[in-house]
């Protein structure tokens, strides 16, 4: 892929997007600082300037389907996993694709997809992690970077390469359907509470559920304390932590 780097933007995503859909194949806009970096739905991205990693990646996903599109969702966390693992462990995937290190937030993943009939087209995958900035803002999501769990920096432009080579192997899995088995097994065995009891906020209050697993939409599946299965879309259901 063809890296761009860019010492300001808005947001990377957006920097992507505005690009005609055939030239953000093989693109990676990486930035210094971004101004207005987004997050899911209305949050924002907090990164200090030249400390983390805020990128995104044009990807052609039309050999996908759009009733299949979570899949991206569980192949690119996993991508990142594949290298982070190497430096620390007890990551896990909160669904649908932020990473935590234990229950604290590392890094944000933000996809735009576009769709053309009953076919994917290309997406833009966007990541924040938190690399060696060591100060947050108290958010809910108590954030902590890489830094803070190993106690030394880490050089970004080499880190950022080993990232987006293996998000790509990652999404390559997708065009087979052992891959696609094989991405849907480590994605569930790497979900943060799966087959656990869990706290959650849902339009109904708070509640406790179990956590059964994704259907093919990306839903979560979950069960309530009297057994009825219940499913909740992004958005229908906010995790409670010990932190909030």
């Amino acid at each position: 892929m063809d890296i761009i780097f860019l010492e300001s933007v808005g947001s990377t995503n957006a920097f992507l997007l505005e690009l005609p859909e055939q030239e953000r194949v093989g693109a990676v806009v990486y930035a210094a600082s971004q101004t207005s970096g987004k997050g899911m739905g209305t949050n924002t991205w907090e990164s200090e300037s030249g400390m983390n990693l805020t990128f995104s990646m044009g990807v052609d996903m039309s050999f996908l389907k759009a009733a299949d599109q979570f899949l991206l969702s569980e192949a690119v966390p996993l991508g990142l996993l594949d290298v982070l693992d190497s430096l620390t462990g007890s990551l896990t995937v909160k669904w649908p694709n932020d990473l935590l290190y234990e229950g604290r937030k590392l890094c944000g993943i933000l996809i735009n997809s576009s769709i053309h009939g009953m076919e994917m087209g290309a997406s833009v995958i966007g990541i924040g992690l938190n690399v060696n900035q060591m100060q947050f803002q108290d958010w809910p999501t108590h954030p902590i970077s890489l830094k803070t769990i190993l106690g030394h920096e880490i050089e970004l432009r080499p880190l950022l390469e080993q990232l987006v080579a293996a998000v790509e192997k990652r999404i390559d899995q997708l065009r087979s359907p052992e891959g696609v088995e094989f991405i849907r097994k480590e994605y569930l065995n790497r979900l943060f509470r799966y087959h656990q009891w869990g706290e959650y906020q849902t339009k109904e209050g708070q509640t406790t559920l179990y956590l059964e697993g994704i259907d093919t939409f990306g839903r979560l599946i979950t069960m309530d304390k009297s057994g009825k299965e219940k499913i909740y879309d992004i958005k229908e259901l906010q995790f409670l932590t010990p932190h909030s």
